[in-house]
């Protein structure tokens, strides 16, 4: 196994109009917050619309870190990152399921 670390995130909206609002917020704030992961070991990290159940309401969130030691870094800073987003847009999640995920890269064939 490569070592590398990935982080695949769904967040299910109730309807469109939150799941909107929430971007809105997150496209304001997710840059400067991927400027302090960057240096501690991020190597990637975007956001997808799924469209499987095409009746559900759900972003995808990857992340990569360079490895385990990198990811425990990010986390403690998503930690931070999580409680402060409660504090000033805990509106905007309710009836908002997520889904974390998280593993080790097994197989690379890009």
């Amino acid at each position: 196994m490569s070592g590398e670390i990935i982080s695949f995130t769904t967040v299910e909206y109730p309807d469109e109009k939150s799941m909107q609002q929430a971007r809105e917020i997150f496209q304001q704030e997710m840059g400067k917050l991927a400027d302090k992961l960057r240096p501690l070991g991020m190597t990637r990290f975007h956001s997808s619309r799924l469209f499987l159940p095409e009746d559900r309401i759900i972003i995808g969130n990857w992340l990569e870190y360079r490895d385990m030691t990198a990811y425990e870094a990010c986390e403690k800073v998503w930690q931070e990152t999580t409680s402060e987003f409660s504090e000033k847009y805990g509106h905007l999640f309710e009836g908002v399921t997520v889904t974390p995920h998280r593993g080790v890269v097994m197989d690379d064939y890009s």
